[in-house]
């Protein structure tokens, strides 16, 4: 399995970096592709194998920084199943960590994290970020 998943960021997708080394992975910036399964099969092939192939370390804790600007109806299922997956990993008994970053002051994004917040059981934080200067 490979220990680094990265995909470039675009006008409609997010990057992607998944680090299995250092056990962070990220989505940042806006996502709403023309289509949000194809987008995302490397992203879901990756967390399958993990969930299938890494064995639990309960001295690591794996985080997953969410920081999106945007995305669609489409992606949000996506969300949902990339999140269940790292829910699979907790209940094995992998320390996870969800953190959803959000703008202050943009209650659609602070909204979509206390859905997911309350649709998934695992460590689940929203971060509100304040606005660069």
């Amino acid at each position: 399995m490979e220990s680094t998943l990265y995909i470039e960021p675009s006008l409609t997708t997010p990057e992607i970096r998944f680090q299995l080394e250092n056990c962070h992975f990220s989505i940042k910036g806006s996502s709403y592709p023309e289509n949000s399964l194809k987008f995302y099969q490397p992203v879901v092939q990756y967390l399958s194998e993990l969930v299938q192939n890494y064995p639990v370390d309960p001295s690591k804790t794996f985080i997953l920084d969410v920081e999106l600007q945007y995305f669609n109806t489409s992606t949000a299922k996506v969300l949902l199943d990339i999140f269940r997956y790292f829910e699979q990993l907790h209940e094995k008994g992998q320390p996870v960590k969800v953190r959803w970053l959000y703008l202050e002051d943009d209650t659609e994004m602070e909204d979509a994290g206390l859905d997911y917040q309350a649709a998934v059981k695992l460590p689940f934080e929203l971060v509100a970020l304040h606005e660069e200067a």
